[in-house]
């Protein structure tokens, strides 16, 4: 590390080499290290311009070719040589199924009791009854479709202004109110009054055993101290 040398007048240290080489300051270039380019131009070499690249780096440059058994989506005219209709499927006819399953649906609904019956402007297949039109709810019924009211004792919110009844704007306060309401004065404090101070009860009281129960860490919050 160094070594003291020691005189009459003065005691001096001097450094080891290798103390004064850590004690430098670190230099950008070590390790072959540079900086960022001061500008983003800068002359390319006459190698750089003539280099021919090789046959990994071409294929590398290449685009990424789709699957060769990607299917593109079919457009509306079937013009790519992919998704062209075969002549099977331009001369093919239709079953006879197929002719029913393509014709539009009917208005009419189903056959339901041997009663074919239309639908109404809303589209429902089964229209409401004649005898449900004319229907008559039972009373219990009227009471179950009635609104739930309001308890007798409800009370709505307080709007923000309200106004003040007559005996609240000339009551008086009694004389408990008036000493409550009052601020402590500095002169009932007394001069020898420290806020500080411990009495002595507080001082010679003991805790009872539920306080020290109370007081015991919980054992699996405990962690045991290290031993350095």
């Amino acid at each position: 590390m160094g070594y003291v040398r020691r005189t009459t007048s003065d005691t001096e240290a001097i450094a080891s080499a290798r103390v004064q080489e850590l004690s430098k300051h670190r230099t950008p270039n070590q390790h072959g290290w540079r900086g960022d380019r001061p500008t983003p131009i800068w002359g390319v070499s006459e190698g750089a311009q003539k280099v021919d690249a090789g046959p990994r780096l071409v294929s590398l440059s290449q685009h990424k070719e789709p699957h060769p058994q990607y299917l593109f989506d079919r457009t509306a005219y079937m013009t790519m040589p992919l998704i062209q209709v075969n002549e099977g499927a331009k001369k093919a006819n239709p079953s006879e199924r197929l002719d029913v399953l393509s014709k539009p649906r009917d208005r009419r609904d189903r056959d339901k009791f041997g009663v074919i019956t239309l639908e109404t402007s809303w589209g429902q297949y089964n229209p409401v009854l004649p005898a449900a039109k004319t229907a008559q709810c039972t009373p219990h019924v009227e009471a179950l479709a009635e609104p739930k009211k309001y308890h007798p004792r409800f009370a709505g919110e307080k709007p923000v202004q309200w106004d003040v009844n007559e005996s609240a704007l000339k009551a008086i306060a009694n004389l408990r109110l008036q000493q409550l309401s009052r601020p402590r004065s500095r002169t009932m404090i007394k001069d020898d009054y420290d806020p500080y101070r411990v009495t002595l009860a507080a001082r010679r009281a003991h805790a009872t055993p539920r306080i020290d129960e109370l007081c015991v860490p919980i054992p699996r919050k405990v962690r045991p101290k290290k031993v350095a």
